[in-house]
């Protein structure tokens, strides 16, 4: 692995080329929010966040390099515990940082990075080449999916035909998704307090294809994955237990077309090895999801629908079928300069829980924006979004947009 490591550094290694003689270009924001628990909840108090996002973009001839930075400060975490102090208070970090070289047909990226899949929103039925940031939920997510993902080393070369675009993706080193530590708000329930140690981090290459083309008016993709889940688990070796990144190989597709004034998106995918966890440990099984959306833009009004079903093969102790499904809505009052919207997430896995997420925005001057916000969860403790019924809360978030 030391090889694709050192291979990662070379956008880095390469910015003293783009010194002479490049457009540079930029944009980001700065945000403060001042965050309150609903009258039913309880816990720290949710005090203020700040947030601060860049994008750096240097280009040069058929190069460019691109870069990310993400700082931020929770004061809610002043007085918790070194360890989720050291996790949650203070963030700064190079997010994304990687060098593109473009040509007629083939555009090669190397560096860290990030790469969507699929045309469904909220839900991953075929988007596993970056594990999520699930530090503080999907709330991160659901604002803004880039920041909901974790960026991760990869090389990535498109090719364009005449009439298939492909698409090979290689990542060299295993990354999990993030979890919120023991103690802080969006901790799992079912997470022990102590994580017992990783078993064989690192190891093992994810690699996929896309393949995609227009058809009598339709956007159709294809895909091929191998490689390991983002989702460490619990396993047992050697009679004691470890987090595991269990084995991970799917084929899947997307479709989007017109159909009037709606536009139809689906997303099918078969995983023939896919790791479950259970009580005993992981199981290797075989799943099977299919999602279909519909979305409509008429009159400054969005709509969006979804319904995913996901069903698992083999026989298990958990629940051999998940549904999935959300509702969102937004309106823009350009004349008011104002925007709401509305989200409604609902999982049913043996018991139905919900998100509800509303949001009223409002420009103040360019590039200048407020916007107010509450969170709601609903369900049984042992449900996807009941376990964080005691973390609603209502958010005020002023935002400076920044461009050069």
């Amino acid at each position: 692995m030391r090889i694709w490591k050192r291979l990662s550094l070379i956008p880095m290694l390469m910015l003293p080329l783009f010194a002479q003689a490049v457009n540079l270009s930029g944009k980001g924001y700065v945000e403060a929010r001042q965050q309150e628990r609903l009258a039913d909840a309880s816990g720290r108090s949710l005090g203020q966040r700040y947030e601060a996002l860049l994008e750096g973009q240097m280009a040069h001839k058929n190069l460019r390099f691109d870069g990310v930075f993400l700082g931020r400060y929770r004061s809610q975490y002043d007085v918790a515990n070194t360890d989720i102090r050291d996790e949650l208070g203070r963030e700064a970090q190079l997010r994304e940082y990687y060098l593109t070289w473009s040509a007629d047909a083939f555009e090669i990226r190397l560096g860290r990075q990030q790469q969507a899949w699929g045309r469904a929103d909220y839900f991953r039925v075929v988007d596993v080449l970056n594990p999520l940031d699930l530090r503080e939920f999907l709330l991160p997510y659901i604002d803004n999916y880039s920041l909901g993902r974790t960026p991760r080393d990869m090389l990535i070369v498109d090719y364009f035909a005449d009439q298939w675009e492909h698409q090979w993706v290689v990542a060299p080193e295993r990354k999990a998704t993030q979890l919120a530590p023991a103690g802080s708000d969006f901790a799992m329930a079912a997470m022990p307090l102590a994580r017992p140690p990783e078993y064989k981090r690192g190891d093992g290459v994810d690699v996929g294809w896309r393949g995609k083309t227009f058809w009598q008016g339709r956007d159709i993709e294809l895909y091929a994955f191998r490689g390991y889940h983002s989702d460490a688990m619990l396993a047992q070796h050697q009679g004691n237990w470890v987090m595991e990144q269990p084995r991970r190989d799917f084929v899947g597709a997307s479709l989007a077309q017109p159909a009037g004034d709606w536009v139809l998106r689906s997303d099918v995918a078969h995983y023939w090895q896919e790791g479950r966890q259970l009580s005993s440990g992981i199981q290797k099984s075989q799943r099977s999801t299919a999602l279909v959306g519909f979305d409509r833009n008429k009159n400054d009004w969005n709509l969006n629908l979804q319904v995913s079903a996901t069903r698992w093969h083999e026989d298990t102790d958990g629940d051999d079928t998940v549904l999935e499904g959300s509702v969102s809505v937004d309106k823009n009052w350009y004349q008011q300069r104002l925007n709401t919207g509305l989200i409604w997430m609902v999982n049913h896995q043996d018991h139905a829980s919900h998100l509800w997420r509303a949001t009223i925005r409002y420009n103040l001057y360019p590039q200048w924006d407020v916007a107010l916000t509450a969170v709601v969860f609903d369900g049984r403790q042992t449900t996807l979004f009941g376990q964080y019924d005691q973390q609603d809360r209502l958010m005020l978030t002023l935002r400076r947009s920044l461009s050069w």
